[in-house]
């Protein structure tokens, strides 16, 4: 029985230890790095929430869309989603194309025409928004010692504005702007897998510059100057 019980114990442990093994190798370190698309969605809450924050209403808002700007949809979709958690009738109206050969507005954009003021304290509210601004960058190169490059800061940025309107009378009701940023550090082996599924979204790299370049260079040289003076200085 004893025997059994310990030519038993060691191969129960390498066994655990091996299935512990297979579990650390299917959870890569990039499973939990965001693509360029999944920080632009991040983003797209922090502004839906910034836009409409304290706002709810028993009257239906009608979302116009598609937005201005918004040309992966993430930003339309949070809007839609923040208001449905708020008010309780929420619609898509979907914005006419403009006609050839047209003048172009001279209101500013999401402002629908002037029409004549009623007195329409029910009527349905619409709102107007638009991205005025969404991009993903590489704004600096992080090195290794003593050369190379490791990785890269990661920067995603987006603004938009709203506008809450008065269906038929053209009213503003509110009218609002936020901004977002996210950054963080993408090593230089995941450049491609945060790319992945972001169509559109390919930043290029920053380039460095020669004196940058030689400063390790130079360090290395210096260091391995020092060793040498020193085993010449003992003989």
């Amino acid at each position: 029985m004893r025997r059994r019980v310990f030519g038993f114990a060691p191969r129960a442990t390498l066994a655990a230890l091996a299935l512990a093994g297979l579990g650390m190798g299917a959870s890569p370190a990039r499973a939990y790095l965001p693509t360029h698309g999944m920080m632009l969605d991040s983003l797209a809450a922090t502004v839906a929430a910034d836009l409409l924050r304290g706002q709810a209403s028993d009257r239906a808002v009608a979302v116009v869309v598609p937005l201005e700007g918004d040309t992966s949809g993430l930003l339309a979709q949070r809007l839609l989603e923040r208001l449905r958690s708020v008010t309780s009738d929420v619609r898509v109206r979907e914005r006419p194309l403009a006609t050839p050969g047209a003048q172009p507005p001279t209101m500013p954009p999401g402002m629908p025409p002037a029409v004549p003021a009623s007195d329409s304290g029910s009527a349905p509210l619409e709102l107007h928004a638009r991205v005025d601004g969404a991009g993903v960058s590489y704004v600096r190169r992080i090195r290794s010692f003593p050369f190379g490059v490791k990785g890269y800061e990661r920067l995603v940025t987006m603004r938009a504005s709203a506008t809450m309107l008065e269906q038929g009378t053209g009213r503003v009701v509110w009218a609002r702007s936020a901004t977002a940023s996210l950054q963080d550090v993408v090593r230089k082996r995941d450049l491609a897998y945060v790319s992945g599924g972001s169509t559109g979204w390919n930043p290029p790299l920053p380039q460095g510059t020669g004196p940058r370049i030689l400063e390790p260079l130079i360090v290395v040289g210096v260091v391995a100057g020092l060793v040498v003076l020193f085993y010449s200085n003992r003989n």
